[in-house]
């Protein structure tokens, strides 16, 4: 961009917060003065002239605090700083401020949906021959909860979340393929920048559980801004950044189906929830059976939990099915999803050809407030308010791992519990049922006599 020559040369141009503010940017002449004071900004700290159109990025985004916190630096790391900030798209952030937080509109949020039918039959077969995929829902910084999925939370047998989810998936699918040798299953970990070495190496450590092949998918992070709209910092520097959500794999999703042509269905599980089980038979059994886009499992509660797993009923409209006898479910104001959804690849195929439904999806993002703080993510459940019908199985197994863990292996033991038949127990005597007998029907679980506790099935 060109100094404007015709411009008074005796006009003197500060770098004030106040001087920022008074910028007209329907102007030409603004952007020629931005110009000017970001040079100004630059030299007066003595970094690279390469980095102005950054600082001009930052006052128009309402960034200006950042460049407060370069007194504070030496000259090697302003540049390293500045580097790092080029990576953050401030016109973004701002605009989700101001269309998403700032506005204050309603989250209107409705879809089809109807109440899925009491069935206790299973499909294995869709495991058996591969044409069910799974996706486990492992991003996120742990805010609530530090390494809430790969330390030891409790559970009497010390095992980690992530081990006991592959060890389910293990399960089911050696039963579905008579304990044959498990071959190259469709298998994908949304992971995040905060946690994806981690992840992985843990993995690696575990030898990925003896599963051949499995796929990485990564969330985009965004920063964390407080209620002015500016971005958060902690400690040396570092911009404070957030997983964008699990609303943002779905290009990196198309590899994964195209790796698998043969896939008919994935289901998508969060590890929010300790009683949740990779590719249950008896969900997958439903939703071929109801012919559905999505199957959601929902719980009922009148608690208000985290709004990043779960929404209201009242959010929803539902069917009306007189031959089928569905009643309408917007009465239920305590029913809620969960993080655990299977979706129809065709429907997935389908929907990268509405260009309506698609843009509706990808311009839905919901705001977080943690405090102070304020973040933005996108969520893979929102996919259900563009789907023609979505299917919502109820369940009374969960275990929700959110902030306290203690409780959550308190009503996983419960679970468990209901399932043996154990009846007038504390709840300090803590029952697990072990990877291996997950999938047991409740028929087949014996009545426990006499039992010591803890209890390990």
């Amino acid at each position: 961009m060109g100094v404007c020559t015709s411009q008074n040369e005796a006009e003197k141009i500060e770098n004030s917060e106040q001087d920022y503010q008074k910028l007209d940017f329907n102007r030409v002449s603004t952007y020629q003065k931005l110009e000017n004071i970001a040079n100004n900004i630059a030299a007066q700290q003595q970094i690279d002239t390469i980095f102005s159109s950054l600082i001009q990025r930052m006052i128009a985004s309402r960034q200006s605090h950042i460049l407060d916190m370069l007194e504070k630096m030496d000259s090697k790391k302003k540049q390293q700083f500045m580097t790092k900030l080029e990576r953050i798209d401030f016109e973004f952030i701002d605009s989700l401020f101001h269309h998403c937080y700032k506005q204050d509109y309603p989250d209107v949020f409705s879809c089809n949906v109807v109440q899925s039918i009491n069935s206790q039959e299973q499909n294995l077969d869709l495991i058996k021959k591969h044409k069910v995929g799974i996706v486990f829902l492992c991003g996120g910084r742990s805010s609530r909860l530090y390494d809430k999925l790969l330390s030891d939370i409790g559970l009497p047998s010390k095992k980690c979340v992530v081990q006991i989810m592959m060890e389910r998936l293990k399960k089911v699918i050696m039963i579905a393929s008579d304990n044959q040798e498990i071959v190259d299953y469709p298998i994908a970990i949304v992971l995040s920048d905060q946690n994806s070495e981690k992840f992985q190496m843990y993995l690696k450590g575990k030898r990925d559980f003896g599963f051949q092949s499995i796929t990485f998918i990564f969330e985009k992070s965004l920063p964390v801004i407080d209620m002015k709209g500016q971005v958060v910092f902690e400690q040396e520097n570092q911009a404070v950044m957030t997983p964008e959500g699990t609303g943002t794999i779905f290009l990196q999703l198309n590899s994964f189906i195209n790796k698998f042509p043969n896939m008919e269905y994935i289901h998508f599980l969060g590890l929010d929830n300790l009683a949740g089980l990779p590719l249950d038979p008896q969900m997958l059994n439903l939703i071929c059976k109801q012919k559905g886009d999505a199957l959601c499992k929902v719980i009922e509660t009148n608690s208000i939990l985290d709004d990043r797993i779960f929404y209201f009923a009242k959010q929803f409209q539902t069917i009306k099915d007189q031959a089928k006898g569905i009643q309408e479910n917007s009465q239920n104001l305590g029913q809620m999803c969960l993080n655990d959804l299977y979706l129809s690849v065709s429907f997935l195929n389908t929907l990268k050809q509405n260009h309506e439904k698609a843009l509706k999806l990808n311009q839905r993002y919901h705001t977080i407030r943690r405090g102070n703080n304020i973040q933005f993510e996108k969520h893979i459940q929102d996919i259900i308010e563009v789907t023609d019908i979505t299917i919502l199985h109820q369940t009374d197994d969960f275990a929700l791992l959110i902030d306290d863990a203690r409780k959550a292996v308190i009503q996983l033991s419960n679970v468990h519990k209901r399932n043996l038949k154990l009846e007038g127990t504390q709840e300090k005597d803590l029952v697990e049922i072990t990877p291996q007998m997950s999938y047991c029907r409740r028929e087949d679980l014996k009545k426990i006599e006499n039992a010591t506790y803890p209890l390990i099935i």
